[in-house]
């Protein structure tokens, strides 16, 4: 990578051509890239990066869910191992992935989408390798019926359009993102940060109208247990603390919790003691963490329920006037 800031140029990824590398730092240690075969903008250091063609495809929906969401993640090493951990979803998942990229392109009932020019979106969308696995899909999304395909005048134009039993499809999936009343909570479980939880991140929760649920064990290696990966799935959001005892001994369960929410398309939340926010081994803090400091768990009550109600939405549990 040079200097200059190219209006076309290669995706570090993928090798695809992308719309634009531009330095991310001073010292051009890092590029910011926005590339759609990548699902958007990322941040990539300027080495070399050998992937599997699967975990290309994992990368690029991740990317692509961050840049839903309005953050531009940034791709280490440690975002690669976890990324690789990451189980690929069903066919019919990856249907309903494709389907929801049609919907966002649609502003009217019954609008058509020239799906071929969305083509490097869709298989970052849809976690998908290549186009002939997007006709495949297309075509299974036809067969259920819920959208209609109407061939356009030239080989690389076929028009979409999503019919009714799609648009129910789609509601039936956001009643199901929006259904759970639960919040998992992936946090160091330490004396030291049980104030944190009974005056901040408890009450913080509730005060947003969801039931915090997190699972009090020692550490387990960095994987995940099945019980861990149940209650993840049962949750609306996840919220994740990454304070730790030092810089030294990072809450592991922590990060692979929040990637493996990351990886379903849950929300997290991001939290840390103020003071350790530097010193997070594992590249987060492109996110907007909610700093909180020990001796005020009252501000991080506050402050959490606020970003949950901002950016998820009351739970079913909402008390209009939260006794504090």
């Amino acid at each position: 990578m040079n200097d200059i800031d190219p209006a076309w140029v290669t995706c570090p990824i993928w090798g695809t051509s992308c719309e634009r590398i531009k330095p991310a730092t001073p010292d051009k240690s890092a590029w910011e890239v926005n590339s759609p075969r990548t699902g958007g903008k990322y941040i990539i250091g300027g080495g070399a990066y050998s992937l599997k063609e699967l975990s290309k495809v994992k990368l690029s929906r991740w990317i692509y869910e961050q840049n839903q969401l309005g953050e531009i993640p940034k791709i280490d090493s440690h975002t690669l191992k976890e990324v690789e951990a990451w189980p690929m979803p069903s066919v019919l998942e990856q249907m309903d992935y494709c389907l929801q990229f049609l919907a966002s392109k649609t502003e009217a009932l019954g609008e058509t989408v020239n799906y071929h020019s969305y083509s490097d979106e869709i298989q970052a969308a849809a976690l998908l390798k290549n186009e002939g696995e997007i006709r495949y899909l297309i075509g299974e999304i036809k067969n259920r019926g819920w959208i209609k395909i109407k061939p356009g005048a030239m080989s690389d134009t076929s028009f979409v359009a999503i019919l009714s039993k799609g648009y129910q499809r789609l509601e039936e999936l956001r009643k199901t993102k929006v259904a759970s009343d639960q919040a998992f909570v992936a946090m160091w479980f330490a004396p030291s940060t049980d104030e944190v939880w009974k005056k901040g991140l408890e009450p913080g929760i509730r005060d947003a109208g969801y039931k915090a649920r997190r699972i009090d064990r020692s550490e387990f290696n960095n994987k995940i247990d099945d019980e861990i990966i149940a209650e993840i799935k049962r949750s609306r959001f996840l919220v994740a603390d990454f304070t730790s005892d030092s810089p030294k001994n990072a809450r592991g369960s922590v990060y692979y919790e929040a990637g493996f929410a990351h990886g379903l398309n849950i929300p997290v939340i991001f939290t840390c003691r103020k003071d350790l926010l530097e010193d997070i081994h594992f590249d987060t803090r492109q996110y907007n963490h909610i700093p909180w400091e020990k001796e005020k768990p009252e501000d991080l009550r506050k402050r959490l329920k606020d970003r949950i109600s901002a950016t998820i939405g009351d739970g079913p549990h909402r008390d209009k006037n939260p006794q504090h």
